[in-house]
C-alpha cells in the first residue's frame, strides 16, 4: 500500500470511492464550488494504483504517512 497525495474531480472520487480504490481517506481539502476538485491524501493498495492514476486531475505523488 502506498500513502498518495493528487488532485481529483468530485465525481472521480465518487467513482474511486464506489470501486473501493481507496483502502483510507487521510485528508481532503476542497478546492471550492468554482473548480469542483479536491486535493486528497489517501492509502491506496498496489492493485488499484492504476485506476487512481487514471482519474487523477494531476499525478499522483507518494507521500509519507503520518505527515504533518
Amino acid at each position: 500500500m502506498k500513502t498518495l497525495m493528487f488532485t481529483v474531480s468530485h465525481q472521480h472520487l465518487e467513482e474511486l470511492m464506489c470501486s473501493r480504490c481507496l483502502a483510507r481517506l487521510v485528508s481532503i481539502e476542497d478546492l471550492g464550488h468554482i473548480r469542483d476538485h479536491y486535493v486528497v491524501r489517501a492509502l491506496v493498495r498496489d492493485e488499484h494504483l492504476d485506476a487512481v492514476i487514471a482519474k487523477a486531475a494531476d499525478r499522483p505523488r507518494w507521500v509519507k504517512w503520518p505527515e504533518s
